[in-house]
């Protein structure tokens, strides 16, 4: 019976891996629309501005407080994350 949990556990790791990753390589295309949108604006394609738009959309109906509850929790983040690495 152990043997099976830990045959399932490895098998949710490495599906949990591969989905991070697949969520990692989105994430990269995302932002390079919106840096190609802010490089060459308007003419820049139908997915960058799309990308923009998206982005913009999601700014509006989060608010400042919102925007600014990610940031700070981001900020938070990167720095509890390089304390752990420093130990």
């Amino acid at each position: 019976m152990e043997n099976i949990l830990k045959k399932y556990s490895t098998q949710i790791s490495t599906l949990s891996k591969f989905i991070w990753k697949l969520s990692e390589l989105g994430l990269a295309i995302a932002i390079a629309g919106l840096v190609l949108f802010l490089l060459l604006g308007e003419s820049s394609g139908v997915f960058p501005v799309s990308v923009a738009e998206n982005f913009t959309q999601i700014a509006n109906s989060l608010g400042p407080k919102g925007i600014s509850a990610i940031l700070a929790a981001a900020v938070f983040l990167l720095i509890s994350k390089r304390l752990i690495d420093k130990k």
